[in-house]
């Protein structure tokens, strides 16, 4: 009876997934303190390797930038470690590099984090760099031009020579409506060209402040020794008034929005992209954690609904996606990208139809406890992985800073998802996975005429 041993053994994974998350959750020693200049600091001891990730988190994203603008987060990212009163663009890496430390940054809706992985007794370097980028940035004029030249050319590259990316664009910007979350992080070409040091050095000088910033360790030191070296570092900086960002519009229920977008290159797509609430806009915990175990049941997984779904003797889909952004300052959204099987003739007319039978199973008939416990035993087993990368525990608890939870929530959220019920989860599903929420998009691909 292989298959009967399968099941069984199928299930006692997802039981030690559960216990394994309940003996190991990554944060249960998460410390913190907060200078008198504002700059919130947490610390996550783990003393297995003499290894530090410390990041810088300003709360600052291509969520707000003003209307009119774009890409200028991204691009203050790519300059601001171009040179500062200390260091040239140069010295800096040479020191990284003789300090065995791995560097880099990005941006967000949110937020621009700054990080490096490093041997633990460099950590001071690593903060005395991070403090001098803070408010003594050069943003020279030379630096300026080479690096809006870079960011253009990986617009290029990653957006514009991507049709799947270029049509992913205008989803979400149809999906998000008003929301600041409509704008692309690396900004629309257009803003890109007319982009100004002028306007950096104003974007700079407004967000780039000690009472705008979370600064995370995760590694080999202890909090006594953290708090001394941050206050050395960074008690001399000076906080300033912060501008008062526009109220995030919630998404609600806008109404159905179709589109259909035709270009070389695309292929056949359906993109699904229902508004919902993120863990900070949601008005309980449970809805949000319900909905992150959707992408787990319709498409992660070889058990997965939609990948058993079947036209005939073949599966209906050659390629599922689904995702959906828990933790984040406004509302979210969650979305489904499937490819239907040609080899079967199925449409994308047939595609959505399908996807509206797995959502409506999952409002109309509770999920059986078995098919549950595989999908949080999922989403746990993720936790227990990151608590071997430092970094990763890391952006856990900077993502949650900057979106408004509270990062000490993160073991609540853990025994919350845990004790999940399925009327919970077919609630939320009945709330949010609606027609009245979701962007529907048809890609097709439109062959060159012959020249």
């Amino acid at each position: 009876m292989p298959f009967t041993y399968l099941r069984r053994a199928a299930a006692a994974i997802a039981t030690s997934c559960l216990a394994l998350t309940a003996a190991a959750s990554p944060h249960t020693s998460l410390q913190g303190f907060r200078l008198d200049n504002g700059l919130q600091v947490y610390l996550h001891e783990d003393h297995r390797a003499p290894i530090i990730s410390a990041q810088l988190w300003y709360h600052v994203g291509s969520s707000h930038e003003p209307e009119g603008h774009s890409g200028l987060t991204h691009a203050l990212e790519h300059l601001i470690f171009e040179g500062t009163r200390k260091l040239t663009a140069d010295q800096y890496k040479t020191l990284l590099a003789r300090l065995g430390s791995e560097a880099n940054a990005f941006t967000t809706a949110d937020a621009t984090v700054f990080y490096q992985t490093l041997p633990a007794s460099r950590l001071e370097i690593a903060l005395e760099v991070m403090a001098d980028s803070m408010q003594n940035a050069t943003l020279g004029e030379a630096d300026f031009a080479r690096e809006l030249q870079v960011i253009k050319a990986e617009r290029r590259t990653e957006v514009e020579d991507s049709p799947m990316a270029l049509a992913m664009e205008r989803i979400h910007a149809l999906a998000y409506g008003h929301s600041p979350y409509a704008t692309p992080v690396i900004g629309y070409r257009q803003y890109l060209e007319d982009l100004s040091l002028a306007t950096l050095r104003v974007w700079y000088q407004t967000w780039y402040h000690p009472n705008n910033a979370t600064l995370v360790i995760v590694g080999d030191t202890t909090l006594e020794a953290l708090q001394a070296l941050v206050e050395r570092h960074f008690g001399t900086l000076s906080p300033a008034p912060l501008r008062s960002r526009d109220p995030v519009p919630p998404s609600d229920a806008p109404g159905e929005r179709r589109l259909v977008i035709a270009q070389a290159g695309l292929g056949e797509r359906l993109v699904m992209a229902f508004n919902t609430p993120s863990l900070f806009t949601a008005g309980n915990t449970e809805d949000a954690l319900a909905l992150s175990l959707v992408p787990q049941l319709l498409s992660e997984g070889v058990n997965a609904r939609l990948r058993k779904h079947r036209t005939g003797s073949a599966p209906t889909f050659q390629y599922l996606r689904a995702e959906y952004t828990l933790v984040q300052q406004g509302d979210s959204l969650l979305t489904l990208i499937a490819v239907p099987n040609s080899e079967q003739h199925v449409s994308l007319e047939d595609a959505e139809a399908s996807i509206w039978e797995a959502i409506e199973s999952l409002q109309y008939v509770r999920v059986d406890e078995h098919e549950l416990r595989r999908a949080k035993a999922r989403q746990l087993a993720e936790r227990v992985f990151a608590a071997d990368d430092l970094a990763a525990q890391g952006r856990a608890i900077g993502s949650h800073a900057v979106s408004g939870v509270p990062p000490e929530r993160l073991e609540d959220d853990r025994q919350a998802l845990q004790n999940l019920t399925a009327l919970r989860l077919q609630q939320a599903a009945q709330h949010y996975l609606t027609r009245d929420r979701v962007t529907v998009a048809y890609l097709r691909n439109e062959e060159k005429p012959n020249e």
